[in-house]
């Protein structure tokens, strides 16, 4: 991985900002406190949900807690993908790993599945963009949390959905991008910057994937001219199309965790989703492609031209309509089952664990819910 630097800083400059971007409630660097004999790992600054002691989600408290991870019981790989504006273009990338053994923290809670995301970390009171992050604004924090915490903050605080890859990976595999995630999420990173198109969350993930992949599977990071990054390892959009057509995705729709009904009113089907799932998108978005692109070069190079452009313009279309069918494909499902179990237990969700304490109350629905934020 390139990896951005901002060598125009003194040290003292480099300190003060890396201080400043500390002071961010929502991220924290995680940090090895120790490794037992038989492998398991005991590391803090783990995020385990929210506090919901607030009408307004943006007050939400982020709960850290120290975590035991035991990385041999690796069962699965997910790629989990957060869609935001402009919906399918924007998006957060990171790597869900399940776990036979869960990760356990320091209050006894339990959660079977640990999320690794690589992310901007953003000083207080900025907001992330992928403009702003073209130039050294941000620094690299690898966050570490339980599924849960994910769930809760993305479909709940939030608003807005998870799609979730289950990757085809041998076992071997599995074991191998686990514990290369988790010695990058657990590397000092101070000094390092994030990059949109060189540095970024979706750019880790492919990194990690790469790591044991084989070379006939492998994505490719840079363009063989002018070696400049590949947008299809810079959009987390386009996670689930590259996945698909490198084999490592093999199933037949993605599962989307939906917002939290309770919170964020359903929105109606647009004319995409709607059309995207009929048998012939697929031929219609590639025949629409050709004609298309084939036109506008018969105008300037005439028949052979014509051909040229069809030809191109019929992959180019068939790209777009994979790719819209893959995102508005997925298998809706309630985020209800996946919420920490201290949040199931104040919403009065089914299946909460008794023995795990519950923060103070305070689930809050909002009659008029905020405009989700566009972070990472």
């Amino acid at each position: 991985m390139k990896i951005m630097r901002a060598p125009s800083f003194t040290p003292a400059q480099l300190e003060a900002r890396w201080q400043k971007m500390a002071e961010n409630p929502m991220q924290r660097p995680a940090h090895l406190l120790k490794k037992d004999d038989d492998g398991k790992l005991h590391v803090e600054n783990v995020r385990w949900g929210f506090d919901e002691t607030s009408a307004d989600p943006k007050q939400w408290a982020p709960r850290f807690r120290d975590t035991v991870i035991d990385p041999s019981t690796v069962k699965n790989i997910y790629l989990g993908e957060e869609p935001f504006a402009p919906k399918y273009i924007g998006g957060h990338g990171y790597a869900v790993i399940e776990l036979e053994q869960p990760i356990l923290n320091s209050d006894g809670e339990k959660d079977n599945r640990l999320v690794v995301s690589m992310e901007a970390w953003v000083p207080p009171g900025e907001t992330y963009s992928a403009k702003k992050g073209m130039k050294p604004n941000f620094g690299v924090v690898f966050q570490l949390g339980s599924f849960g915490d994910r769930v809760q903050r993305i479909t709940r605080k939030e608003g807005r959905s998870i799609n979730l890859y289950k990757l085809d990976l041998t076992q071997e595999q599995k074991q191998e991008f686990t514990e290369n995630a988790l010695q990058a999420a657990l590397k000092d990173r101070k000094g390092e910057w994030y990059h949109t198109m060189t540095n970024s969350c979706w750019g880790a993930q492919v990194v990690l994937l790469n790591t044991v992949l084989p070379e006939k599977q492998q994505i490719q990071r840079w363009t063989k001219l002018f070696h400049k990054a590949k947008m299809s390892a810079v959009l987390p959009s386009v996670s689930g199309l590259v996945l698909q057509r490198k084999g490592i995705w093999n199933e037949e729709r993605a599962t989307e965790i939906v917002p939290d009904r309770r919170m964020w009113p359903a929105q109606s089907k647009t004319w995409i989703a709607n059309q995207s799932q009929k048998p012939w998108w697929g031929t219609a978005g590639r025949l629409t492609g050709a004609a298309a692109a084939g036109g506008l070069a018969y105008a300037g190079l005439g028949w052979p031209g014509a051909v040229l452009g069809g030809l191109a313009g019929y992959y180019a279309g068939g790209v777009v309509s994979d790719h819209l069918q893959i995102l508005e494909g997925g298998v809706k499902t309630s985020p209800d089952g996946f919420y920490p179990d201290f949040l199931k237990a104040q919403l009065g969700i089914p299946g909460a664990a008794a023995a795990n304490p519950a923060p103070p109350p305070g689930s809050w629905p909002s009659p008029n819910p905020p405009t989700p934020p566009v972070n990472r």
